[in-house]
């Protein structure tokens, strides 16, 4: 399985979707199922369009730090 960014330290994924993300049902569903997957094996998966990394950098670092020091406390998984 490929994903775009995975710190296994911290348990935590990371997916930048394109348009083609969204363009048929088969891709929606393969998301989903690795989405599925990666939790099941204690990820915290967050998924952001790759349009935002240039227009709203800053946004998903917020998100990404949040989860980030939540997971160093000990939060919920």
């Amino acid at each position: 399985m490929e994903v775009d960014l995975l710190d296994s330290k911290a348990r935590l994924a990371i997916e930048l979707d394109g348009g083609q993300h969204f363009a048929n049902a088969d891709a929606y569903r393969r998301d989903r199922r690795k989405d599925a997957l990666l939790q099941e094996h204690g990820y915290f998966v967050l998924r952001f369009l790759v349009e935002d990394v240039g227009k709203r950098l800053d946004m998903i670092l917020d998100a990404i730090l949040r989860v980030l020091a939540l997971r160093d406390r000990g939060g919920p998984d």
